[in-house]
């Protein structure tokens, strides 16, 4: 089983998280838990968990500054950081660091369900890299970059259904994420907002389209998303400068000469 050590200054929260994750049931073993950082850095040093439960605000020094610590001589160890504040820099210090999520209070039964079982997966495909003593590259430009397991999860369902009417606040939900916290990670990891994201893989399927094929443009339209033709077209122009017409017969142009 993997062992975790569990961190909160307050003692009714704490038996309150303790309480609500099914430790057991999804292959993890509660061996400590505290209201006193440093006493979990003893620990912590003493046992080697693979994962640290930690609040972010608490006396002595904050749930950022007990990862530096641990992460300083056991880089291998997982965090999630459970906090009630929920506030862009503590996010961004946690995924700088390596953070495998970022949680605000309460969470529910669901969401605590949800945690384990992606990171008993992540934990399971350590110990398989660790093994081979091969590392598991991520695919996709942005991937080196992400440490947010759900926010991973919500890319990966974007970039297969960016055609359909995507919601940030639904999708968030779904994968059990804040939304102004999903804003954040656009902002800052992937350098667009969310609706930006979604244009740039809607119209860069409809740039392949209108080379590779000989589509009507009205429904190159629809299989990119847009379903109002004149608003793909403005779209499209504003982004490219030019209608995806103009797009059409420069790139078979092009063809033509090379």
């Amino acid at each position: 089983m993997y062992k975790v050590v569990l961190v909160e200054d307050e003692p009714w929260t704490l038996l309150g998280i303790s309480k609500t994750f099914k430790w057991k049931e999804y292959g993890f073993n509660l061996i400590f838990q505290t209201t006193r950082p440093q006493e979990a850095i003893d620990v912590i040093f003493e046992n080697h968990p693979d994962v640290v439960f930690t609040d972010i605000r608490m006396p002595m020094f904050s749930g950022i500054e007990l990862m530096e610590k641990v992460r300083s001589k056991f880089d291998n160890v997982e965090f999630v950081i459970i906090s009630g504040f929920a506030e862009f820099e503590y996010a961004r210090k946690a995924i700088s660091l390596g953070a495998f999520e970022y949680c605000l209070k309460p969470l529910d039964r669901q969401v605590a369900d949800s945690l384990l079982e992606r990171l008993r997966k992540h934990l399971e495909k350590k110990m398989k890299n660790r093994e081979s003593r091969s590392e598991q590259k991520e695919s996709g430009e942005y991937r080196d970059k992400i440490y947010n397991e759900s926010f991973r999860e919500l890319l990966d369902y974007i970039d297969a259904n960016f055609d359909q009417n995507l919601q940030l606040k639904s999708l968030a939900a779904k994968f059990f994420l804040n939304p102004n916290y999903c804003c954040y990670l656009f902002k800052n990891i992937i350098g667009i907002s969310f609706s930006e994201y979604i244009t740039q893989k809607r119209l860069e399927k409809a740039c392949k389209l209108l080379k590779g094929t000989t589509l009507p443009i009205s429904e190159i339209a629809q299989k990119s998303g847009y379903n109002d033709y004149y608003y793909f077209n403005k779209t499209f122009k504003r982004l490219y400068s030019c209608t995806p017409l103009q797009y059409r017969l420069s790139k078979a142009k092009d063809a033509l000469q090379n």
